[in-house]
């Protein structure tokens, strides 16, 4: 689930979900019947969702745009199918906070890469520069980190130099992205309508 808690600079500011459920057997499930839903928002409203997509056998991948009206939260649930023997349900409850985050929160969380200020940007337009020793890109103006691994259209993973690599001067893209940390690094890259996610 990433973020795991966002701090937003004031009410209405949009934030995206991304959350990946890894499944102990391959899909198509026996138990076929299983979602991931949000249930109990709490001064937070879900203004937009993807339907939910295989990357690969093992993994499901959903998104939702929400929208902080003020501090609270929301549950994000995957429910098991009917009759799986692993379990009935997982769920993750988000923080939503209007503020800077305090400043001790690197000792409170165990891992702040995921955590931290996260502020939502969708750009689109024409790939600008690509530096591969830094790490980034940079489209319309906006310079943006490339971190981590990727996962392709195809369920294929990708390093971070691998995604640069396929990002050329004057290509044009779709890319989701967030402040991580006073950095803005890709969530979400779209190239020619195939979508490549981070994480």
């Amino acid at each position: 689930m990433i973020p795991a808690e966002a701090y937003v600079p004031e009410p209405g500011t949009e934030v995206l979900l991304n959350v990946t459920v890894k499944f102990k057997h391959a899909q198509p499930c026996p138990y076929s019947d299983w979602e991931i839903v949000t249930e109990n928002p709490e001064n937070v409203e879900v203004i937009n969702e993807t339907e939910t997509e295989l990357l690969d056998p093992y993994t499901a991948f959903r998104q939702y745009t929400v929208r902080v009206l003020g501090n609270g939260t929301l549950d994000v649930v995957f429910k098991y199918g009917s009759g799986c023997p692993y379990g009935t349900e997982e769920r993750v409850t988000i923080g939503f906070y209007i503020g800077q985050p305090p400043e001790d929160i690197n000792l409170t969380v165990t891992n702040p890469e995921e955590v931290l200020n996260v502020t939502t940007l969708n750009i689109t337009g024409i790939v600008e520069e690509v530096n591969l020793v830094d790490r980034y890109f940079v489209v319309e103006g906006q310079t943006i980190a490339v971190r981590g691994k990727w996962t392709g259209p195809d369920g294929a993973e990708y390093n971070w130099k691998d995604m640069l690599l396929l990002l050329h001067v004057g290509d044009r893209v779709e890319v989701f992205a967030s402040y991580e940390n006073g950095e803005l690094k890709a969530d979400i890259i779209i190239i020619n309508g195939q979508r490549f996610v981070r994480g």
